[in-house]
């Protein structure tokens, strides 16, 4: 897919990822993927410096908006200029860039709208526990508002096709967006897929993403959007 590499725009919200946005936008770089959007999400660190250094596009929010929020500006910047894919990756260096690639070919094999990298497909893939419990009682939690079942409702890896883009509008702003993306995308009619992905976890990754606290924080906020909006 490499001719198509020019088509799409990779989202990276950030927030306090200096020590590793320069890694991230590195291993991009060097396998083609030259148009990569930072969201600083107020980092109080030199994550935005970072970026800029390593030639990403640059936006920011002036104070700490929460996961959700940054990806809905990535992606609001990617239906603004045209892409007509847009790749969501976390900023921590857990996502490697070359299963982009996977996506991409998932997406053209079954014509879905939205591909999510699932974690849990490979044996290959050393998950602590806790998380693996995480994701057992999201996955539970999101899949009964859903039509169909899916593995990884966590997963922060994710492809957009141009119909997807011009569909998303998440409220959600804090890591709840993961599921609520999959809720709200099968309620507009966009197709849902999912393929194995490789993961790295590493002691500075590990201090990053959703804990218990904020896991129950975003099941009560799923369920009151669900429920009453």
């Amino acid at each position: 897919m490499d001719k198509h590499k020019s088509d799409i725009l990779v989202i990276l919200p950030a927030f306090n990822e200096a020590p590793m946005i320069g890694t991230v936008l590195s291993r991009l770089r060097f396998i083609g993927y030259t148009n990569v959007c930072v969201v600083d999400d107020g980092s109080s660190d030199m994550t935005g410096r970072e970026a800029l250094k390593y030639g990403a596009i640059l936006l920011t929010h002036p104070i700490n908006r929460g996961a959700g929020a940054a990806i809905q500006t990535g992606i609001s910047y990617a239906k603004n200029n045209g892409f007509q894919h847009a790749v969501l990756m976390d900023s921590d260096g857990q996502h490697l860039p070359v299963d982009i690639e996977r996506l991409c070919y998932s997406m053209q094999q079954t014509k879905a709208d939205i591909v999510i990298g699932n974690r849990f497909s490979s044996r290959d893939n050393d998950i602590p526990d806790h998380r693996i419990v995480y994701n057992y009682i999201a996955n539970v939690f999101t899949n009964i508002f859903c039509r169909k079942k899916y593995l990884d409702t966590q997963s922060g890896f994710r492809l957009l096709n141009r119909k997807a883009i011009e569909k998303m509008q998440i409220k959600n702003r804090g890591f709840g967006f993961c599921s609520e993306m999959i809720i709200y995308s099968e309620r507009a009619g966009l197709v849902i897929k999912e393929t194995p992905i490789q993961v790295l976890y590493t002691k500075y990754s590990m201090n990053k993403g959703q804990n218990l606290k904020e896991g129950i924080r975003t099941a009560r906020s799923i369920l009151w959007r669900v429920i009453f909006e």
